[in-house]
């Protein structure tokens, strides 16, 4: 009778830690899926914005170019009034 008890808990304390260091390990990879899933979308976002800021960059060299040509014929018709 004795021994039927002292097997049943120490069963069921074997059971409990077993069961409790998988679950942990569910968890932990679980969290691990998350972050792996928040990089992922972070760096796309990371790409998408260097790419605007490429985009954004160009079109500013083409701005200054337009002033620059602007300005020398601003010049010109300010010599010849």
């Amino acid at each position: 009778m004795i021994e039927q008890i002292v097997l049943t808990v120490v069963t069921t304390l074997i059971g409990y830690f077993v069961g409790y260091r998988k679950s942990k390990n569910e968890i932990e990879g679980g969290r691990l899926e998350n972050l792996e899933k928040s990089l992922t979308i972070y760096q796309l976002m990371i790409d998408d914005l260097s790419k605007k800021v490429e985009d954004l960059s160009l079109h500013i060299v083409r701005l200054e170019a337009t002033i620059d040509s602007l300005r020398k014929e601003n010049n010109k018709l300010k010599g010849s009034i």
